[in-house]
C-alpha cells in the first residue's frame, strides 16, 4: 500500500507513520510538508490513502482539493486536522475527502480508524464536537439529515448518483433511497428541482 501524508508539521507525520507501519504491511510511506512537494511525488506515482491537513502553508483545502482529485482521482483522501465543527467537516467532505480521522482523535479511535482506512473502508468518527451548531444557518439542515445534507452537497456539484456514492462510500440504490426521501422532504419532483432548492438556500446564507 502506497500512503502519502501532506502535514506541515514533522510531529505529526512521525506520529501518523507510526500508527500506520504498526497496522499496515510493508507500506511505502512518503511525507510531504506542503501541497508543492505532494504534487511532485502524485505527479511521479499513484497512491492508495493521502492524509491532507487542512492548514496547509501553501494552498487553500478546497483548490488542493481539487488538484487532487485530478492528480490522484483513485486515492481515498482523508482529512487528518484538528477538530472541526459539522459544517466545516461537511464543506470538505463534499470537496472530494472520503474520510475524517481529528488529531485529537483518542487512541482507541486512532486505531479503528486507521484499521478501517487500510481495509478500504470509510471512517467519520462519532465525535460530539461534529454537532456544534453553524453560525448562521440557511433553515436547510431543518428540511435534511446530516447525511441527505451531503448528498445535497455534492448534487448541487453536478455529480452522478454513482459519483456521489464512491465519493460518500456508499451504493448507488442508498443513492436514490436517499434522493427520494429528500425530494419528499423539500417538495420536489427530481434532480434539477432539488438542486434550485438547495443553490436558493444557500444563497441566501450567503448574502
Amino acid at each position: 500500500m502506497k500512503i502519502l501524508i501532506i502535514d506541515p508539521s514533522f510531529y505529526m507525520r512521525a506520529g501518523l507513520i507510526q500508527v500506520l507501519t504498526n497496522y499496515a504491511a510493508q507500506p511505502s510511506i512518503f511525507e510531504a510538508e506542503s501541497f508543492a512537494v505532494a504534487e511532485t511525488y502524485l505527479a511521479a506515482d499513484e497512491y492508495d490513502l493521502i492524509f491532507i491537513e487542512m492548514n496547509l502553508p501553501d494552498e487553500e483545502i478546497r483548490p488542493a482539493l481539487q488538484r487532487l482529485k485530478r492528480l490522484a482521482p483513485r486515492a481515498h483522501n482523508v482529512l487528518f486536522t484538528q477538530a472541526r465543527s459539522l459544517s466545516d467537516v461537511r464543506q470538505v467532505l463534499a470537496a472530494g475527502v472520503r474520510s475524517y480521522l481529528p488529531k485529537d482523535a483518542s487512541a482507541e479511535h486512532a486505531k479503528l480508524a486507521i484499521k478501517s482506512l487500510l481495509n478500504g473502508d470509510r471512517y467519520i468518527p462519532d465525535d460530539p464536537t461534529l454537532n456544534e451548531p453553524r453560525s448562521h444557518s440557511s433553515g436547510v439542515e431543518t428540511f435534511l439529515s446530516p447525511r441527505q445534507l451531503e448528498i445535497m452537497q455534492l448534487l448541487a456539484q453536478g455529480l452522478s448518483n454513482k459519483e456521489i456514492a464512491n465519493i460518500l462510500g456508499i451504493t448507488e440504490g442508498t443513492i436514490r433511497v436517499h434522493l427520494s426521501a429528500i425530494f419528499k422532504a423539500i417538495k420536489v419532483s427530481n434532480r434539477t428541482e432539488a438542486t434550485l432548492w438547495y443553490l436558493l438556500r444557500q444563497k441566501k446564507l450567503v448574502d
